[in-house]
């Protein structure tokens, strides 16, 4: 668990970084959008982590998933749980529900339910500066001409 909470300290301050990074980015480019998305992705990964280690401290967090042998809880021996979780995790971020993987405990509802704010949250933000500075270079190559 010490693993899972400084690995998601070490994604939520370089996610805070990125989009501070896109505010004083004067241009929109490939690599900016790449980072973009990159950071997106590290919100999936990092929520499925936590998601896993949850799993693994208190098993039947989430159903229908069932830990495969009794004397080994750990999540990462069952990879089949880990991918679930993982794919879980990024239902979350993309508030897409469909619905077959559910949270049971109150601490897992509590995880998947930031998942889901965090998700619609980065995208709103991030959304909004490269829409703002796309649009600024348009004025500005408007103003040239």
């Amino acid at each position: 668990m010490p693993l899972a909470l400084s690995w998601n300290g070490l994604v939520g301050w370089s996610v805070i970084r990125l989009v501070t990074r896109f505010a004083n980015t004067k241009r929109v480019t490939e690599a900016l959008l790449m980072g973009a998305t990159a950071g997106y992705l590290h919100i999936g990964l990092a929520a499925g982590l936590v998601m896993s280690a949850l799993e693994t401290i208190q098993p039947g967090s989430f159903v229908p998933l069932e830990l495969a042998n009794i004397s080994d809880t750990s999540v990462l021996a069952n990879a089949r749980i880990f991918s679930a979780l993982n794919y879980y995790a990024f239902v979350c971020v993309t508030t897409v529900g469909f619905g077959d993987i559910s949270p049971m405990l109150p601490l897992a509802q509590m995880v998947s339910v930031a998942t889901s704010v965090a998700g619609p949250l980065y995208l709103a933000a991030v959304m909004g500066v490269l829409i703002g500075r796309y649009a600024s270079s348009l004025d500005r190559q408007s103003q040239e001409r």
